[in-house]
Order: C-alpha cells, then structure tokens, then sequence
C-alpha cells in the first residue's frame, strides 16, 4: 500500500541491515551518531541494570532519528554484553578483544538485545530479550586461529564473535533465540509491524 510510512533503521549495524533485508522490509539506513558510552555511564550511575541500559539505547537511537523525520518509522535496536554481572563494551583493537575473549572463555555470558519502533517522536514498540552463551574453555592458540580467521568481528561486534560465523566454533552450548545473538529481536518487531502497521510480504 502506498500510504503507508517509511522505514528507517537507525543503525549502521551490517548485522541488523541483513537480518531486515532477508525478511523482505523495505527500509533506509541512517545511523544514529549518539554518545552511547555517556549513556551508559549516566545510566550505571543511577543504578539501572543492563537490560535497561539496553532498551534505552535502542530508544535512545530511535529517538534521535525520528527528530528529523516525520511520519516515518524508526527502528533503533542495540546489544550488550553482561559477563558476571558486569556490562562488557565493544573492544576498541585487537589486543583489546583478545583480553575481552580470555576473560569470557570457560564461562557463561548474557547478550541483551533491545529493539524500539519509534514515530514521531513517540515509542510506539519496545522489546527486549536476552540469550545465555558458554564458551568453550579454548587455549591461546585456538583463538590465535579464531582471531585470524574473524578479524572483522573482533571490533565490531560486542563479543568479539559473529555467531553466525567463525564465532560458533568458540561456544560449548548456547540457549535462546538466533535473531537476539545476532543482535535484534526480530519476530517480535515482524509481529508489531504486521499486526499493527499492515507491514507483511
């Protein structure tokens, strides 16, 4: 139908842009440039927990973009990393991912990962959902090999890893749903966008 509105993902996100892209939703890429270490340091001081500070940041996104947008739906989505109840930032080289890989290996970490539509101004949907992962308790040559091998992912992903990549080879067991390792609770945005925005294929 023609009345209906854009999309825009607000994301810079390879990862979310092929995950929209394979279901068939037309949409438009403009990433939200906003301080998300402020955030986080702000929200952290206040004392919120990580799956908050999650959904704020994908709201937080959407918001921005939808400032100079109107009547258009945006998608801000975001994920973190909590290892032993601390939140773990994206590594920012090479040697920092690979401090950020020891420290996870052998153990058990929690990826929250949030989605908000947002249109004009107003949050119309938000999701969050969560996946437990385990490492493998791998030796240093093993992820000598894995960082050569997913040299992309180290820096750009908050694991260090891409699942769906060399990055399966890391974990022992993982439990829940694909799409929220991935980085974005898809079906639930799917559902909002089909039952209540006439969005289908």
């Amino acid at each position: 139908m023609t009345d209906k509105p854009r999309i825009i993902l607000a994301s810079g996100s390879q990862g979310r842009q092929a995950m929209l892209r394979n279901a068939g939703l037309p949409f438009h890429t403009i990433p939200a440039n906003i301080d998300e270490d402020a955030i986080i340091a702000r929200l952290t001081a206040g004392n919120r927990d990580i799956k908050f500070i999650t959904a704020q940041l994908a709201t937080d996104k959407a918001l921005h973009i939808s400032a100079a947008n109107a009547d258009t739906l945006v998608i801000g989505s975001d994920q973190t990393l909590e290892s032993e109840g601390a939140l773990l930032s994206k590594a920012v080289n090479t040697a920092d991912a690979e401090a950020k890989l020891k420290s996870l290996r052998g153990k058990t970490h929690i990826l929250h990962s949030a989605v908000s539509l947002v249109r004009d101004g107003e949050v119309i949907f938000s999701y969050t959902d969560h996946a437990s992962l385990t490492m493998h308790d791998f030796d240093d040559d093993f992820l000598e090999n894995y960082m050569k091998k997913a040299p992309d992912a180290l820096t750009s992903c908050v694991g260090g890893y891409k699942i769906e990549g060399a990055g399966a080879w890391l974990f022992s067991s993982v439990t829940g749903d694909l799409f929220t390792i991935m980085g974005m609770p898809l079906l639930p945005l799917l559902s909002y966008l089909r039952t209540e925005c006439e969005f289908s294929l």
